[in-house]
C-alpha cells in the first residue's frame, strides 16, 4: 500500500467516522433521514470489512482498495448531506424561537413590520396535518416560510397570520390562506 493510499484511508476513515458517531447520535430518531443515516452505517461496516480483508487477501488488493475508497467516499458524502440537514434544523429552530418569545399581538404587529422590510415573512400553519402543498405555494410564490405548529393554537401568531393573509390579498391580489383555512 502506497503512502497516498495510506493517507487517502486515514482521512475518509477519521473524517467518516467522526461524521457517522455525531449524525448517529444526534438524528438517530429524525424518521426523514433515518434511511440515509443507516445505508450511511452499512457503507461504512462494508468499508471495515473490506479494510480487513485487504491484509489477508493479498491477490485482491486493487479491487478491496477501490471498494474501500467508494463505499467510504459514498459514507463520507452521505453524512456531509446528513450534517447540512442538522444545520439547516437547527437554523429553522432558532428563527421559530423568536417568535415563540413574543407573547402579545402587538409584538407580532411589530415584527411583521421588520421581517416585511427585511423581506422574511412566516406563516404558521395550526390544525392536525401540515399542509405541505400551501407549504411549497408560500415558499415558491412569495418566499414565505411556514411552521408547522401542530394543534396548540396560538392567538399572537394568528395574529402575525391574519396580517400576512391581509399582505398577500394587499400586494398580491391573493387570497390563498383564506382558501386554504
Amino acid at each position: 500500500m502506497n503512502s497516498k493510499t495510506k493517507y487517502l484511508f486515514l482521512i475518509l476513515g477519521i473524517t467518516g467516522i467522526v461524521l457517522l458517531v455525531f449524525n448517529s447520535v444526534k438524528m438517530w430518531n429524525w424518521s426523514n433521514i433515518k434511511l440515509e443515516l443507516e445505508i450511511s452505517q452499512i457503507l461504512f461496516i462494508i468499508s471495515l470489512i473490506s479494510f480487513g480483508f485487504y491484509f489477508i487477501l493479498k491477490k485482491k488488493r486493487k479491487f478491496l482498495t477501490r471498494i474501500i475508497i467508494g463505499t467510504f467516499g459514498i459514507c463520507l458524502v452521505l453524512n456531509l448531506y446528513l450534517v447540512t440537514e442538522y444545520y439547516q434544523a437547527l437554523q429553522t429552530q432558532k428563527r421559530f424561537s423568536e417568535y415563540s418569545k413574543l407573547e402579545t399581538c402587538e409584538e407580532m404587529e411589530n415584527r411583521f413590520a421588520t421581517d416585511l422590510k427585511k423581506g422574511e415573512i412566516k406563516y404558521f400553519q395550526f390544525g392536525f396535518g401540515y399542509d405541505i402543498e400551501l407549504d411549497k405555494t408560500l415558499k415558491n410564490k412569495y418566499k414565505i416560510e411556514t411552521f408547522g405548529m401542530g394543534c396548540s393554537i396560538q392567538s399572537e401568531m394568528i395574529c402575525y397570520n391574519k396580517m400576512v393573509n391581509d399582505y398577500l390579498k394587499e400586494k398580491h391580489n391573493d387570497g390563498i390562506i383564506d382558501y386554504w383555512e
